[in-house]
């Protein structure tokens, strides 16, 4: 049987460099279930924040900025609470002293205190299970004027950046910290930080790209892009974060590109963006180039400066909108219209997307937020004239908020309107990410009468409620027979909830029966529906979690062939994001899937810095089995037959016997290296498939 991966009682091991002695009084509390459990997680909160203040002194909302992985690492999700009570205790704003990073499942808990008048950083690792204590706590001084003054300061914190005094998080947290202190840290730029864990400028240049392509060839309504991350680097996180082009949505496909042919294109190629209009009907591929030179010319570093001199002094000259019109800095490599069939090339295993376009042969101002407070407060209010008051028990809050353009000015103002009433971020709260062309909307849901209010909101020159409805969506009751069947099918034809019915009446469902893992929850946030192809992701992920373990100095690389909703579980769980290299998606067509195995999944490479081997471990998953299985029947409409898909598969009894190893391959650098390139199906690489798509034997 797949069993959860459980790394609670994981401990992370101590550096110790100074000693803290905080005196905890404990409570008897054994009488309340579970009330112990979540007194210990308040306690360790509170001697977090306890521990920081007394390094830093009192954490006030001018000066402070706490960034932290929290909910990433195997079930941290249970101290959200504690921390956000004790974040919003001190007056300090989610907008202004916050980043909460991305990372992999098997990483510690770590939190960084950053006071900027001193430039002090308190770095504070937890472990927590069995005993829940701070492991590892530093203090020092991160002010970049201060340690890049004179060779003395360079060596110095080189040295504790060799060391690792912040755990390996030094050049993280150092420049995130030091671009936030200028007070010109562009927030939709931090958050992309948030899935890309680090500041560089790599992810600048996705920015500037982002935005490039967004002035030129505007995401307007019934507009949309999809990336070819070729060649691939850190920029891909942008993408993914501001467009909500995930990989599981199709709306990115990543491979690499060799030197030879990067240079055979010219011009500095950064990838292609196709850019669909269904309203014009075209589709052109726009082919671009962004030139680091410019940028390492311009930026001041010099020749002998260590990475983290001059990758930050470049993370400063990108962050000035004002550099970005330097000659050469992107380039309009060409514009190619293109037809459906071509897209569908350039998507597949072994095609390379230049090739396919004849490039190559075979050889903006922010507008003044306008009574944002009073937006969020008549948006509560909407939701509690229609359903009642909106009580922990039963609401359930999903949301796009932060991800439309410029929908960030919301955010303090709609936690504080939540957090008002009592509720709780992983108890009663989904912030689903979106493109940024999206609507900004909110759905509140109550369990207790099956009632959904769905609002959208227009901002700008005008702050107004554009739109609302509320509808019952109890799957039980809309799936009784086969008028009320008929019923729900009419107002999804009608797109009730803007075309989000689907999204909501599953996620709102699920959440509903109190079975639903907050883990599998977070994969919805990149997500953003709830489908029987994430929670393949789910079931494949734990899969993988117990047959390799997720140990220290191991890591997954997973080749997305083919590609469907399952890869947006990689991302969240593993951090396995394009950008940092750790998945890499394309297409196989029906037959060569066939040739392989009717069930193929992917393939997911371990590699394992202790043992010094690389395994490429390819899986099959049996979705008949879930269909034959779940209750549903032939002539359902999809939104019942693949929620009872999803019902099923939250149970993780039911997953034996779903996922199959079909082969388990020994293989070096090399062959990852060439299982990457843009014009090779990693399935040939290993040997699995013969360049005619014929099984190799």
């Amino acid at each position: 049987m797949i069993r959860r991966s459980v790394f609670a009682n994981r401990k992370i091991k101590a550096k110790v460099t100074s000693f803290i002695f905080l005196t905890v009084l404990i409570f008897s509390l054994g009488s309340i279930p579970g009330a112990a459990t979540e007194t210990n997680n308040q306690e360790l909160m509170a001697q977090v924040f306890a521990a920081a203040e007394e390094d830093l002194g009192v954490l006030g909302p001018e000066d402070a900025l706490i960034i932290t992985d929290l909910g990433s690492p195997a079930e941290s999700y249970v101290f959200l609470d504690s921390f956000y009570s004790e974040f919003y205790g001190r007056d300090l704003k989610y907008t202004d002293n916050l980043l909460v990073v991305q990372n992999a499942r098997n990483a510690p808990l770590w939190f960084a205190f950053f006071d900027k008048p001193s430039g002090n950083c308190t770095y504070i690792e937890v472990s927590y299970g069995e005993n829940n204590e701070i492991s590892y706590q530093v203090t020092e001084n991160i002010d970049f004027d201060v340690l890049s003054e004179g060779p003395e300061s360079v060596a110095a914190w080189n040295e504790k950046v060799n060391s690792k005094v912040f755990d390996g998080r030094e050049f993280a947290i150092l420049t995130i910290c030091n671009a936030w202190a200028t007070g010109d840290l562009d927030y939709e730029l931090m958050q992309c930080l948030e899935i890309h864990n680090h500041f560089c400028p790599g992810v600048s240049s996705g920015f500037v790209l982002a935005n490039w392509m967004e002035e030129n060839y505007p995401l307007e309504e019934g507009v949309s892009y999809t990336v070819f991350s070729c060649p691939n680097w850190c920029k891909e996180d942008v993408f993914i974060k501001r467009w909500d082009a995930t990989p599981g949505k199709g709306g990115i496909f990543v491979s690499a590109l060799t030197d030879e042919e990067i240079e055979a294109i010219g011009n500095s190629p950064a990838g292609i963006f196709v850019v669909t209009d269904k309203n014009a009907g075209t589709t052109k591929a726009v082919v671009l180039g962004f030139d680091f030179d410019v940028v390492n010319e311009k930026c001041g570093a010099k020749e002998d400066d260590p990475a983290w001199v001059s990758k930050y002094l470049m993370d400063l000259w990108l962050m000035d909108r004002d550099n970005w019109d330097e000659k050469g800095l992107v380039t309009k490599i060409a514009v190619i219209d293109i037809d459906k069939d071509t897209l569908s090339e350039m998507k597949r295993a072994g095609s390379n997307p230049y090739e396919v376009l004849g490039l190559l042969n075979s050889t903006g101002n922010v507008n003044p937020p306008v009574d944002n407070k009073e937006l969020m407060a008549q948006v509560f209010a909407a939701a509690e004239k229609e359903l009642g008051t909106l009580e922990p028990e039963n609401t359930f809050v999903l949301t796009d908020m932060g991800t439309p353009a410029e929908s960030d000015v919301f955010l303090n103002d709609f936690y504080s309107e939540f957090y008002e009433r009592e509720l709780q971020y992983t108890k009663n709260l989904l912030v689903v990410q979106n493109a940024r062309n999206a609507p900004l909307w909110f759905a509140f849901f109550d369990k207790s009468s099956g009632n959904c209010t769905y609002i959208e909101v227009s901002y700008g020159e005008k702050n107004e409620i554009s739109y609302q409805v509320t509808e019952n969506i109890d799957f039980d009751v809309l799936s009784e027979n086969e008028e009320s069947v008929a019923a729900w099918n009419e107002k999804v034809n009608s797109k009730v909830f803007d075309g989000r019915e689907f999204a909501i009446l599953t996620i709102c469902n699920a959440w509903a029966t109190g079975d639903f893992d907050y883990e599998l929850m977070q994969c919805l946030e990149i997500h953003n529906h709830f489908c029987p192809g994430v929670s393949s992701g789910f079931v494949l992920a734990n899969w993988m979690e117990e047959n390799y373990p997720l140990e220290e100095g191991v890591s997954y690389t997973v080749f997305s062939s083919p590609q469907w909703c399952k890869d947006d579980v990689f991302l969240t769980r593993w951090d396995a994001t394009p950008g940092k290299g750790g998945i890499w998606v394309s297409e196989l067509p029906d037959e060569e899937i066939e040739a392989i195995n009717d069930s193929l999944a992917g393939i997911f490479v371990v590699k394992d810095k202790n043992a010094g081997t690389l395994k490429a471990v390819v899986l099959g998953y049996n979705s008949d089995t879930v269909s034959e299985r779940c209750g549903a029947k032939e002539d359902d409409p999809s939104w019942v037959s693949k929620y009872q898909k999803d019902l099923w598969l939250m149970n993780p009894e039911n997953w034996d016997g779903l996922v199959t190893e079909i082969a388990v391959i020994d293989i070096d650098e090399a062959t990852l290296n060439e299982m990457e390139q843009a014009d090779t199906n990693p399935y040939e690489v290993l040997g699995l498939l013969n360049s005619s798509g014929s099984v190799s034997t």
